[in-house]
């Protein structure tokens, strides 16, 4: 696929938003690519009824933008250009991530840490709608590049994409190719005069096809990766091998598109954004952006 040039991350200076630019700052500097900070401000007459009440004493934002800017300049020695915009959050950040080319865009997972699960914000759901590329959620404290990568495949159109993107994020990390065959309700397909040896014999066709799809994907990929095929609930099995392999970072496809400028993500993906502790990378079967 063709190489990582640019990336913009999203900020609006909060926690969540600095944790996708410490990622994003981190995958520039290993692609050598360009950073775009992106800073969207949102005008009241879009969302009546909410508040802004800037302090007094806060520095103004293309001053706490320009430190940030030099900062990681300075240290993580990468190109860096900012950009603010006013309009909604998510149709901006995708319409600029456009303009200027970007292969990826990150933003943060907003949640709050009493819940069992980190909750997924407005801004990156909406995105996730709109954006032609692939979306980064960052949930996790970026302090090295990632070391665990999780690719979920399902044979669909995307499938080349997601394996070739963790390859690309990974590194030098290990990735971990995984396929999850979905349990057969037996009662239910089972034919009245079929038998418990038929059933099992279908189970096992249906393994051997996805051994001989993984083989494929592998032989098709850059570089080394394990490949596992596990049996259950797809986002479930998902996310429990993610937290066994002590992922950093999982790997989903989109299905396709539906209506205008809408994607839909299917039943998997969004449980699976939506509960994962780990960063998720979201990427569909467009070329890259």
């Amino acid at each position: 696929m063709p190489a990582l040039n640019t990336i913009v991350a999203a900020t609006d200076f909060s926690d969540a938003a600095n944790r996708a630019v410490w990622r994003a700052t981190l995958i520039a500097r290993q692609h050598g690519a360009q950073l775009h900070l992106l800073h969207v401000t949102t005008p009241i007459a879009l969302y009546p009824g909410q508040e802004i009440n800037p302090s007094a004493d806060e520095a103004p934002m293309h001053e706490r933008f320009a430190v940030m800017a030099q900062m990681l300049r300075a240290h993580y020695g990468i190109s860096v250009h900012l950009a603010q915009r006013i309009g909604r959050a998510h149709t901006q950040i995708a319409d600029y991530a456009a303009t200027v080319g970007a292969e990826l865009v990150a933003v943060g997972a907003r949640g709050e840490s009493s819940m069992p699960r980190l909750l997924l914000g407005s801004t990156a759901s909406r995105l996730l709608r709109v954006r032609r590329g692939a979306v980064l959620i960052v949930r996790g404290e970026p302090t090295q590049p990632y070391a665990q990568v999780l690719a979920a495949v399902d044979f669909f159109v995307h499938t080349q994409a997601v394996a070739d993107w963790a390859r690309k994020l990974a590194g030098d990390a290990q990735v971990r190719l995984l396929h999850v065959l979905e349990a057969m309700n037996e009662s239910a397909l089972r034919p009245r005069d079929s038998d418990d040896v038929s059933t099992r014999l279908r189970q096992d066709q249906m393994r051997a096809i996805a051994e001989s799809l993984m083989a494929d994907l592998q032989s098709r990929s850059s570089g080394e990766a394990d490949k596992h095929i596990e049996s259950g609930h797809p986002p479930a099995r998902i996310l429990e091998c993610a937290k066994d392999w002590q992922s950093d970072l999982i790997v989903l496809g989109r299905q396709g598109s539906v209506g205008l400028e809408e994607f839909l993500l299917g039943s998997v993906s969004k449980n699976v954004i939506q509960a994962a502790d780990c960063d998720v990378l979201v990427v569909s079967e467009h070329a890259t952006r």
